[in-house]
């Protein structure tokens, strides 16, 4: 196992120790999603552009992301995935690090997205986190925390508001009223 493979599932499972109850994604699954990011992220990044689309697993039994659809600097709406696509998650990212964005955590438009769809969700941030917003618990859990994935060199982190490892809607609601 590579160390970045093997750092980040010593950190996922470092993670989801202090969060009862926590989703635990099968470590092939966290895998896809990141290496996924890996290549989205460059892109997205350098346009400020978000872009979405789903996970989902095809007719062979492997990992697949649909086409990632092109947003805007604060959303994105994805494209109808095919129907022979068992899905398992959404995903999107956020584009490039902006100083007045709360843009390293899922909004709680993102959440309530995942939630109206009821289909979980995977989030990547300007500062290289990845985020799993869990349907079942209605709860936005870190997966993996800065440059696990590829993050904007801009990125500066915010020392008054800092970021939790979960954010539930009623705690998303209250950080974007402050």
């Amino acid at each position: 196992m590579k160390k970045t493979a093997l750092l980040q599932a010593l950190i996922f499972g470092m993670v989801m120790a202090f969060i009862p109850g926590a989703y635990a994604q099968d470590q092939e699954e966290i895998n896809f999603v990141t290496n996924f990011f890996n290549q989205l992220q460059p892109k997205s990044i350098a346009e400020n552009t978000e872009y979405c689309g789903y996970f989902g697993i095809d007719e062979n039994d492997n990992f697949v992301a649909t086409t990632p659809a092109k947003g805007d600097t604060d959303s994105c709406l994805a494209n109808d995935p095919p129907e022979n696509l068992d899905l398992f998650a959404t995903y999107h990212t956020h584009g490039a690090y902006m100083f007045d964005a709360d843009s390293e955590l899922p909004s709680l438009n993102d959440l309530e997205a995942d939630i109206d769809e009821y289909l979980d969700g995977y989030v990547a941030t300007p500062g290289g986190r990845i985020w799993f917003n869990s349907v079942d618990r209605e709860t936005a859990i870190m997966l993996c925390g800065r440059n696990c994935t590829v993050s904007d060199s801009e990125y500066v982190a915010d020392t008054e508001y800092p970021v939790n490892n979960s954010y539930t809607v009623q705690q998303l609601r209250q950080r974007e009223s402050e």
